[in-house]
């Protein structure tokens, strides 16, 4: 009887499934490594954006205990239009807000029924 060369299809495909996951396991360190190289640190000396998260919950939270309605009143920055707050805590208008911080634009989404913030760059 001959010996058999070459593996069975069947040998074969299970000694390149183990190599797929590690070539995956390699390529998923190597962009966790360049992307914890490339990010960069900036300080903004703009307090708005900071401070607006804390104050919009805190009057979110007001017209959840209450049950009457509230108006958002900004105390670092007047140009932005008001926001009011439902009976329920849910806003009645989705807005974009943005702050110049030095160099960049930083944004808050405020988003429609529930009022959820969402931080974009």
């Amino acid at each position: 009887m001959m010996e058999e060369r070459f593996p069975s299809p069947a040998g074969r495909q299970s000694h390149r499934s183990g190599f797929a996951l590690l070539e995956l396991l390699v390529a998923v360190c190597v962009l966790a490594v360049l992307t914890s190289l490339s990010v960069i640190f900036v300080r903004f000396s703009s307090e708005a954006y900071y401070l607006f998260p804390s104050q919009y919950t805190r009057i979110k939270s007001e017209s959840l205990l209450t049950g009457q309605r509230h108006e958002y009143e900004d105390d670092t920055e007047t140009s932005y239009p008001a926001i009011y707050f439902q009976e329920n805590g849910t806003v009645n208008q989705a807005r974009t807000l943005s702050f110049v911080c030095g160099t960049n634009i930083r944004e808050i989404v405020i988003e429609l029924g529930p009022g959820a913030l969402v931080f974009r760059r």
